[in-house]
């Protein structure tokens, strides 16, 4: 089974996958990983930074869905992680006949200052990619964020996929989403 955790930066998506390779054993891979190298390495495919979520997953998606099918060949289970992948794309593998057990997090229902306050208060220290970027700048990235979250929300929506929010109970959405994928 290919497990895809998708979702908004930030949402929980690295310590949930994390604590699969701890609890269950399940190897993962994360997304971040592939776009960082073509962001980085390979500028001619116009994989940026600077992109939208949505612009850097539809970017992405050429790329990703084949490398996709080497886990899928593998027969046996890993851990897809990241923001680069869309419920389209999750329908679209579903719909090529692969098993996919998937989910989305995100914070909808939160302003910027609460969430900057979670990023600020929960960091992972000094690895922490978020630690030297100031409050104005993390404030433009959480703005867009959230409205990717919300995007994210109406797209499980449209394509029958569990979003969970974890816009005011970081843990118990977490711990839902756990037993949905791995239980």
């Amino acid at each position: 089974m290919i497990y895809i955790l998708g979702g908004a930066n930030r949402s929980g998506k690295t310590l949930l996958s994390r604590r699969a390779v701890a609890e269950k054993g399940i190897p993962y891979f994360p997304l971040d990983a592939l776009f960082g190298a073509l962001a980085s390495g390979v500028l001619e495919l116009g994989v940026t930074w600077k992109q939208s979520p949505t612009e850097r997953a539809e970017k992405m998606w050429p790329i990703t869905k084949p490398a996709l099918g080497f886990f899928f060949h593998e027969e046996r289970d890993f851990l897809i992680e990241g923001d680069t992948i869309l419920p389209k794309h999750v329908r679209e593998l579903q719909e090529d006949g692969h098993q996919v057990k998937s989910c989305f997090l995100g914070y909808t229902d939160l302003d910027r200052e609460e969430k900057l306050a979670h990023i600020r208060t929960y960091h992972q220290g000094s690895r922490d990619w978020t630690k030297g970027i100031p409050d104005e700048d993390m404030v433009t990235y959480i703005d867009v964020s959230i409205s990717f979250s919300k995007y994210l929300k109406e797209e499980c929506a449209k394509y029958d996929i569990r979003y969970f929010d974890i816009s005011h109970d970081f843990g118990s959405p977490r711990e839902e989403l756990f037993d949905y994928l791995f239980a």
